[in-house]
């Protein structure tokens, strides 16, 4: 192979390397940061919630939540959180895979805890909605 043709090649391969790392060609070969296409997502069923406060000063807070699994298939897929006034909202999802997948009907749970952090005022009572399930906690 000659040396041109040798340069050539190198410099494709380079090219082709940075589009990857910058992402330019990520919807032609798959982003890792989106889920995949053979999944959907989904709330998950909510057990319990708990709010707890980490005993520092100023009082932070933590959301402690045991979220379903309602099948063998189900997978724990992510959280978020937001916040308006007094309400806070936290969406938990799994994702099943799309389509007429054949599933163990096994029930499982996992837990997390979800920083809320620490900007409450003392007394005021705040409500916090997992999914379905909601509870109230008086920041101290």
């Amino acid at each position: 192979m000659s040396t041109s043709v040798k340069r050539v090649l190198i410099a494709a391969a380079g090219v082709l390397v940075l589009a990857l790392a910058t992402g330019i060609i990520a919807n032609t070969l798959g982003s890792s940061r989106s889920a995949p296409a053979d999944r959907r997502t989904e709330r998950a069923p909510i057990e319990a919630v708990e709010v707890a406060t980490t005993g520092s000063s100023p009082a932070q807070y933590v959301v402690k939540v045991r979220a379903g699994l309602p099948n063998g298939c189900a997978q724990k897929e992510g959280h978020q959180v937001s916040r308006t006034g007094e309400l806070i909202e936290v969406t938990v999802l799994n994702s099943q895979p799309a389509g007429n997948q054949i599933c163990t009907m096994i029930y499982g749970t996992y837990d997390l805890s979800i920083d809320l952090g620490a900007d409450f005022r003392r007394g005021v009572t705040y409500t916090v909605r997992v999914n379905d399930k909601t509870t109230t906690f008086v920041a101290q």
